[in-house]
């Protein structure tokens, strides 16, 4: 049983439409803001071009999400009270669907960047590299890509790292700047409105795309309460899934399922519920399916559920929304208030399970439920509430490691290492699919998630289907988005295909598996070269505290979506890998190998050098084993690694070629060569991460 402690907010900062600070945000969804033309170059060819900007901002254009969220976490540390000497074990959870491609002609390989340039500015985790930098964070760092329920993603993870008693204190922060192949694609889609954003009403044609960034502090109430710092609000569950329906249509099923979760891990009943704060995009599909789901779980005996929505004022902040979201939910439990739900005018009779917030009379009695979807049928819910902390002992149950799969070169090659494991099975088939259709880079994962199912019997596959898909990728869906940018610069926006948008966010490859075989449990990206490995350990505490009796979590990456490189970047091979994980025995499927633990570093620019691997290797295991592997390094580490003990796979270019070495200690283990091994994984714009395997039973280094 691990050390158990309560979650709670003590820090809040923003940068919203409404300007610098969480006072102004607090303001503007009561006042509302009438959107602006945006003033790209072709603007005038879009049916609407609306938009949410932060207004007078005069940073810099290249370092425009660094220097919003830098602004941000200001004033968060500040609320928060956090010394620098609070911030040595301070983690970081970042969230971002479009950081980089504000420059777009290089983030899209149009123009290459210019000698010396730094590359954060063009990356999605620049901006957690420059935070880390500014701030001297020390504990884990993460950065995810899931749609639009990337940030309550995030504080998902966030919570679980403080719970586990990895760290104290998480940073969690989302950033998202107006970026027109973003714009252009959600035009495409026609889902933006041409005046307001209008959540559940009978005329509502969409919403307004915004930008912004937001930074919230989640802490340890142990923590917060020994330094004697107050709570501005308690973290008390999540719950997330996929809606295994349809890669862009909301699914009310798939939602409940994630509103279910939630509840049940913050211990709540629906009759417990105070708020609702919806996703609220204005869409015609999605607002209906949110709520029915609403009505489904949340109703106390058939009473609507009172309900905010911070879209209606400040627009689609995509990736963002839901952090602002959570950060309406922390200040209006502290102001005692609910903000109203704007130009809802008439509300369409279908959404009756919702009572639409007028903005009069106190917060309502009970906790809020903040939830957000994404493209692709993501869904992560949080529920916070002024009660106090209750600590959650975790007691931990081995992680077996049943199965992998890998795709390359366009064939499947499978390895087992659990009794249940059939070798030469056929692959499950998957499901027939709709437009959009699979693109090579989802068909590498799907290959993959069908040829490892083909090999495990029906109650292991049951179980990892409702465990969930976690991925990691380097490079993501970017192909897409570079077709839709010289779409842009040679046709027009009107010329833009819809099918491209579909399958351009990270999560992609996620979505269109769980479509294809039914995955019903959480699905997440994790960017970066060590992401895949993240996906894997993210994965091993689901099964280990409980949240699932099995997962699934890989990797992938394809060349057409690294549009430009660095020199010495190795070349990337189109791969998809995907490994199956469990809780073992008890579930019939004792295996050869066992995930004991894994530790989790910063985020730094450049590879980790030899002393932090040294580092790493001291916190995660008593005694040194003698099989250490490595990947990632620079030349000159590399050159050194052998000399430490460390041997170094030579790994390929993108977050699932790593994988690699995780999966030759495991056949190390399982051949009896070795009785247990370390591997660590590191790279420029990237955690490094080190996970521990063994034989099942032995515990001493070997």
């Amino acid at each position: 049983m691990t050390g158990a402690t309560g979650v709670v907010v003590t820090g809040m900062g923003c940068v919203s439409p409404f300007g610098s600070g969480v006072r102004s945000f607090w303001e503007g969804l009561y006042a509302g803001r009438s959107p602006k033309t945006a003033d790209w170059p072709g603007a005038s060819a879009y049916r609407t071009a609306a938009v949410h900007e932060v207004p007078f901002w005069e940073g810099s254009l290249e370092d425009r999400p660094a220097e919003l969220l830098a602004v941000s976490a200001h004033e968060a540390l500040t609320q928060a009270g956090l010394a620098p000497e609070h911030l040595r074990t301070a983690g970081l959870a970042l969230a971002s669907t479009s950081a980089g491609w504000h420059l777009p002609d290089v983030a899209f390989g149009t123009v290459p960047p210019d000698s010396g340039a730094d590359a954060r500015r063009y990356r999605k985790e620049g901006p957690a590299v420059s935070l880390r930098e500014q701030l001297a964070l020390n504990g884990p760092c993460v950065v995810l890509s899931s749609a639009c329920a990337s940030s309550t993603g995030a504080l998902a993870w966030a919570g679980e790292r403080i719970r586990s008693g990895e760290t104290p204190v998480v940073l969690v922060a989302a950033v998202d700047v107006l970026a027109e192949v973003v714009f252009a694609g959600f035009h495409s889609m026609r889902l933006l409105s041409r005046t307001t954003t209008r959540p559940f009403s009978a005329d509502r044609d969409g919403f307004v795309l915004a930008e912004g960034a937001a930074v919230v502090v989640l802490e340890s109430a142990r923590h917060a309460a020994e330094r004697g710092h107050p709570a501005l609000a308690t973290f008390q569950g999540w719950g997330a899934s996929s809606d295994a329906v349809h890669l862009t249509t909301p699914a009310a099923q798939g939602i409940a399922r994630s509103l279910t979760r939630a509840l049940a891990d913050a211990r709540r009943s629906p009759d417990e519920i105070g708020l609702y704060h919806a996703h609220g995009t204005a869409s015609q599909a999605g607002d209906l399916a949110e709520a029915q789901a609403v009505g489904d779980v949340l109703s106390d005996g058939g009473l609507p559920v009172r309900t905010a929505a911070t879209k209606a004022a400040a627009g689609h902040t995509e990736g963002a929304a839901g952090l602002f979201t959570f950060i309406a939910a922390t200040e209006g439990l502290i102001r005692n208030e609910t903000p109203p739900v704007l130009h809802s005018g008439e509300q369409d009779p279908r959404t009756g399970a919702l009572e639409l917030s007028d903005g009069h009379g106190p917060h309502p009695r009970g906790s809020v439920v903040v939830h957000a979807s994404g493209f692709g049928g993501a869904n992560c819910t949080v529920v916070l509430d002024d009660r106090p902390a209750e600590p959650r002992p975790m007691r931990r149950k081995p992680v077996h490691v049943y199965a992998a799969a890998s795709v390359a070169g366009g064939r499947a090659t499978t390895r087992g290492w659990s009794a249940g494991w059939a070798d030469g099975s056929p692959a499950v088939p998957a499901a027939p699919v709709g437009n959009p259709r699979p693109d090579r880079t989802c068909l590498l994962v799907a290959d993959a998630v069908g040829a490892l199912l083909g090999g495990l019997g029906e109650t292991t596959r049951a179980d990892l289907l409702a465990g969930g898909l976690l991925l990691g990728t380097e490079y993501g869906m970017q192909s897409h988005h570079s077709r839709i940018w010289t779409t842009l610069q040679e046709q027009g926006p009107r010329r833009v295909d819809p099918m491209d948008f579909a399958l351009s966010t990270f999560n992609t490859p996620a979505s269109m598996a769980s479509v294809l075989f039914g995955v019903t449990g959480q699905t997440e990206t994790f960017l970066g070269r060590t992401a895949a490995v993240e996906a894997l350990v993210s994965a091993a505490h689901l099964v280990a505290t409980g949240r699932a009796s099995a997962c699934l979590a890989g990797g992938y990456d394809a060349p057409e979506n690294r549009l430009w490189a660095e020199a010495g970047d190795p070349p990337v091979p189109p791969t998809g890998t995907v490994i199956a994980l469990g809780s073992g025995p008890e579930r019939g499927e004792a295996s050869a190998v066992e995930l004991v633990a894994a530790v989790r570093l910063p985020v730094a620019a450049a590879p980790a050098g030899l002393d932090v691997l040294e580092e790493g290797l001291a916190r995660l295991c008593p005694a040194r084993p003698k099989t250490l592997i490595v990947t990632g390094l620079d030349g000159t580490s590399a050159v050194l690694a052998p000399y430490s003990g460390w041997t170094e796979y030579e790994a390929l270019g993108g977050a699932a070629d790593p994988l690699t070495a995780h999966l030759e200690a495991m056949d190390m283990i399982a051949r009896g060569e070795v009785e247990e091994a370390v591997v660590a994984g590191t790279g420029a714009y990237s955690a490094t991460v080190f996970v521990h395997y063994r034989r099942p039973g032995s515990e001493g280094a070997a």
